[in-house]
């Protein structure tokens, strides 16, 4: 049988085809001012051509296997009531529209538009399943909004490439709700450049367990061929996706961890934002966590250049943080297990950088033998509802706090190092009678011998042995007034306050006593007071 090999010239008018499209092997051509509508399939077979330089219309499914060629002033339009499916088979589309009447169309490979994609009526949607929709250089998306968007039902992206600095907007969604989100893209160079971006609200990012403030929606956004990327992200996100406090959602990238860079949280027009230089990440928002890198020395503990973990082996470390109660007044956090080599729990703060007087969060951690800190999951160190640079200060049980003479970067934080010296903590300058840490053999930790802490900071934190709420009388008030009692000796040990030198035990005399610590402290002089300089 031979094969007819139409050839097929739409020129100044309009064909309309009430029945399938097929062609086989044929050339067709639809000139600028023509139209070729299909109230049905439009299929152009392996061997058949499309020159399109007017308007091809198709109310149902669109394939592709042939070639067709898009000139500049043509137009793919997708009309009808009913869903349809694309098959472009690798063409290069120059303008499309979809102009269904509350339906959806649904690719079944990647799509590709050089010119414009247009919104032309309500209620549709472009679903992308697992493929890409690429709207090349110099192209654009027209007239999306909220119930018409490319919904990224699957693991396809929008993507839009560039070659040159710019604003990039995607225009996604997902099931009913439209969250786009928009790029200010930078590099210094671009060969082949693109940006992509999906949002979804299933299979998310785990979050850190501490976050009681987030957005159940992400966005990946992915880049290719940009030198020196930068790219400052802002997603929209629903009413219905917030989780706690709207306020305290601040905008959260993930590559390998969780990162703050450039957060922000706008809780009237639901945006979040962050800023990345990494070409593969996912945006959320999330409660805003500050990091720090600090290491610091308790002097009741320390012993040459570490700290003993006595309280850990016996096992008396709670599980729950003590900072919850007065004069800390810290939230609750509990650990599943306390990290090996752990001295004891510390609490964190995060003061104002303009105000070091103004908390603005606090964190219960463990502090490590060597002196770093670590989460209560003996994670690095997050800062819950911190701010992206402040003072911080350490606080301890029956320990003088410190706090650094300077704010620290709590986005991108380097070591601060509290032992090396007292220049490393603030010095109030109306305290003249004690540095700011003990220096111990050239190790400087934080002033122990603190068994009462029921002063204030305007009637500051001391270490006395007499005068009111001095240490020497608190300590006897743990041992029922009784010089001779010990707690913890023998065994089960205590953790208690008074146990001054953290050995599990609290004792007024004999060997590793706590009135010892206070007298250390005191440089055995009873007349003596030791001031916090925090």
């Amino acid at each position: 049988m031979k094969r007819l090999n139409l050839v097929f010239f739409l020129s100044c008018l309009a064909v309309m085809l009430q029945a399938q499209f097929i062609n086989n092997g044929g050339t067709v051509t639809i000139q600028n001012g023509a139209t070729l509508s299909v109230e049905g399939n439009l299929t152009n077979n392996s061997g058949g051509t499309i020159t399109n330089d007017g308007t091809i219309e198709v109310m149902n499914d669109f394939v592709n296997s042939g070639s067709i060629a898009s000139g500049a002033s043509s137009l793919i339009r997708f009309i009808g009531s009913a869903n349809s499916n694309i098959t472009s088979g690798g063409a290069l589309f120059k303008n499309a529209e979809m102009a269904k009447t509350a339906s959806t169309i649904t690719l079944q490979d990647a799509m590709n538009v050089s010119g414009t994609f247009t919104f032309a009526q309500a209620n549709n949607q472009v679903m992308l399943g697992n493929n890409n929709l690429t709207i090349k250089q110099g192209g654009s998306v027209a007239s999306a909004g909220s119930d018409r968007f490319f919904n990224t039902n699957g693991i396809g992206k929008l993507l839009k490439e560039l070659n040159a600095n710019g604003a990039l907007t995607f225009e996604v969604g997902n099931g009913t709700q439209y969250s786009p989100i928009s790029c200010n893209v930078t590099g210094s160079a671009f060969a082949s450049a693109s940006v992509g971006g999906r949002v979804y609200t299933s299979g998310l990012t785990t979050k850190y367990s501490e976050s009681t403030d987030y957005i159940t929606r992400e966005w990946d956004i992915s880049a290719t061929g940009i030198t020196d990327y930068d790219n400052q992200m802002t997603g929209t996100y629903a009413d219905g996706d917030v989780t706690g406090t709207e306020n305290l959602i601040k905008g959260s990238y993930y590559t390998t961890d969780w990162h703050f860079d450039g957060s922000a949280g706008d809780n009237v027009n639901n945006t979040v934002t962050a800023q990345t230089d990494n070409t593969s990440v996912k945006l959320t928002g999330m409660n805003f966590f500050g990091k720090a890198n600090l290491k610091a020395f308790l002097s009741g503990a320390l012993s040459g250049s570490s700290m003993t973990t006595t309280l850990n082996t016996a096992g008396v470390i709670p599980l729950t943080t003590p900072y919850t109660v007065a004069p800390f007044n810290a939230p609750t956090v509990t650990a599943s297990s306390i990290p090996a080599n752990a001295t004891d729990w510390i609490l964190v703060e995060v003061r104002d950088s303009g105000d070091p007087s103004t908390v603005i969060s606090k964190t219960s951690a463990f502090i490590m033998s060597d002196g770093s800190i670590v989460n209560f999951d003996n994670e690095p160190l997050r800062l819950k509802n911190a701010t992206t640079n402040g003072y911080i200060a350490l606080r301890h049980r029956n320990h003088l706090g410190i706090r650094t003479n300077t704010t620290l970067d709590l986005v991108n934080p380097t070591l601060h190092d509290f032992t090396t010296g007292t220049g490393q903590a603030y010095t109030n300058p109306s305290i003249t009678s004690n540095a700011n840490m003990r220096n111990m053999s050239g190790n400087y930790a934080m002033w122990g011998g603190n068994s009462s802490t029921s002063l204030t900071h305007s009637n500051p934190y001391k270490v006395s042995y007499a005068g009111p709420g001095n240490d020497n009388s608190a300590l006897l008030i743990a041992l029922g007034s009784n010089k001779s009692t010990v707690l913890g000796n023998p065994p089960p040990y205590v953790y208690n306050q008074a146990d001054l030198n953290l050995n599990g035990n609290v004792r007024y005399a004999g060997p590793q006593n706590d009135n010892a610590v206070i007298l250390q402290n005191l440089s055995n002089n009873k007349a003596n007071v030791i001031f916090e300089h925090n």
